[in-house]
């Protein structure tokens, strides 16, 4: 099984940045999820995070505790899931045009309401709302 890192990135008021992929990627196009990808051979979880989220978003990003653990939904990765936080506040996100269609920082509410949205995202999205998380 491969090894896939998600990014929690939260802007400091209780909103996340959640992602809808790209049209024309190979897994999940149109679907809502949290920044994330595919760990490269000998790069560490933290390093692949970071720069995950430099690819996708263009932001610089320091990465913390990891708090989550899925698979995706075909059963190809393990998903690693860390607490990221932006190094400089100000950063504005530049999405990838390939690797993301649109982007929004919603809080668990309204993410909750994003269609279609990956199912792991939507289990943690629940267990936040119901304070579990």
């Amino acid at each position: 099984m491969k090894d896939g890192v998600v990014a929690i990135l939260d802007d400091g008021a209780g909103r996340y940045l959640f992602i809808r992929r790209g049209l024309t990627v190979k897994r999940a196009p149109g679907w809502w999820c949290f920044v994330g990808g595919q760990v490269e051979a000998g790069e560490s979880l933290p390093l692949a995070m970071a720069r995950e989220v430099r690819e996708e978003v263009g932001l610089r990003v320091s990465v913390h505790d990891k708090v989550h653990e899925s698979l995706s939904p075909n059963g190809e990765f393990r998903l690693h899931w860390f607490e990221t936080r932006l190094i400089e506040v100000q950063q504005q996100p530049v999405p990838c045009p390939v690797e993301v269609a649109e982007l929004r920082w919603l809080d668990v509410a309204a993410g909750l309401r994003l269609d279609p949205i990956l199912p792991g995202l939507k289990a943690w999205l629940e267990g936040r709302a119901s304070g579990r998380a």
